[in-house]
């Protein structure tokens, strides 16, 4: 057989062997040696015989790095010779190799090997001695596992020297299985970590109706929408005319010795203006009312100013002036002791009086 023909049917054979698929174990196998068992097809030395030889090969792998493996290895086999007149070679070797295999011991793995020994030829007749000694290097891969025992294809070509007979070189072609020794599966643990958390209980809660003037009537029902809190209305939401109210106007204040409304003012009695246009019908007397300093009738015209300029405001902001009547009791009727800057304060007032029909 020609070496060209040996070539492309060898490179077949390990395209063969790259397309088995390599689905087994979910994790790795660790191990720290393995035994390769292997077929092998020499291409000898023209120097021997023009044919062919086969051969069989154990290889004992041991680890002794991250990549770097011992590999103590035993081959024997035939090397035919096709001749009635020569004796076959009968060839047998022991030695060991040091590979450096590239990858990790589960993944599809390339490596490369040199080694030496010592090898014994067998032939009747030739004189030279039988027992010698060989170094070879090779190169090669290992597929990832192929089996829940992690056993691996593998594949080798190695250039062999032997001593034999003035020397001799020789190709080995190998292919086999890898079985790992001594395995353990790796477990990934997945670590649980809990943490406590409150309880969080859901309640449906139902929003009550709107009141948006907060009078005790839902939108809905009320038919005097914004009317002023503090007031009692009736059940539609209106305030009560039947019977006489009152309620002093918070915040409306002016400034000092003067009926000029305040800005704070202004906008308390823009609500003011919106309940009383919301009722019509409602009729009121703002009552303005001032602090004990100054004379008597001074006091009475600025309170009258003072309500008159509450009446006016409102009755700009859209109030019906039928609605409406201004009046100043000047220091009479005080609500807190004048004796004190916190009770002229609140004297200092603007009331807002229903009048009862």
């Amino acid at each position: 057989m020609e070496k060209s023909n040996f070539l492309k049917g060898l490179g077949g054979a390990l395209c063969l062997v790259t397309v088995v698929p390599l689905t087994m174990a979910q994790q790795p196998l660790q191990y720290h040696s393995d035994l390769s068992v292997l077929g092998t097809y020499i291409e000898p030395d023209e120097e021997r015989t023009d044919d062919y030889g086969s051969a069989f090969r154990v290889s004992y792998g041991i680890k002794v790095g991250e990549n770097v493996w011992v590999e103590p290895t035993f081959f024997a086999g035939i090397i035919e010779t096709s001749d009635p007149v020569r004796t076959d070679y009968y060839q047998q070797g022991l030695g060991a190799d040091l590979a450096y295999r590239f990858y990790r011991d589960n993944q599809f793995t390339p490596f490369v090997l040199a080694g030496a020994g010592v090898s014994r030829n067998d032939v009747a007749d030739n004189p030279a001695d039988e027992i010698g000694g060989f170094v070879n290097v090779g190169l090669g891969f290992m597929t990832s596992e192929i089996s829940d025992t992690g056993m691996r294809f593998r594949a080798e070509a190695r250039y062999l020297y032997d001593s034999y007979d003035d020397g001799l070189s020789d190709v080995h072609v190998s292919a086999g299985v890898s079985v790992p020794l001594g395995t353990t599966r790796k477990e990934v643990v997945e670590s649980v970590k809990y943490i406590d958390k409150p309880v969080i209980v859901e309640k449906e809660i139902v929003a009550p109706p709107a009141d948006t003037d907060r009078d005790g009537v839902v939108d809905g029902v009320d038919q005097c929408p914004n009317t002023l809190i503090g007031l009692t209305v009736d059940a539609v939401g209106c305030v009560r005319t039947t019977e006489a109210q009152s309620l002093v106007l918070l915040g409306v204040t002016f400034d000092t010795n003067s009926d000029r409304l305040t800005a704070n003012a202004r906008d308390i009695l823009d609500g003011t203006a919106e309940g009383l246009k919301g009722q019509p019908g409602m009729r009121v007397e703002l009552s303005g009312y001032t602090d004990s300093r100054g004379s008597d009738e001074y006091n009475r015209v600025l309170s009258q100013k003072r309500a008159t300029a509450v009446r006016n405001y409102l009755i700009r902001a859209g109030v019906s002036p039928a609605q409406l009547r201004a009046v100043g009791y000047g220091e009479s009727d005080p609500l807190y002791s004048n004796d004190t800057a916190e009770g002229r304060e609140r004297n200092r007032r603007v009331e807002f009086n229903v009048i009862s029909q």
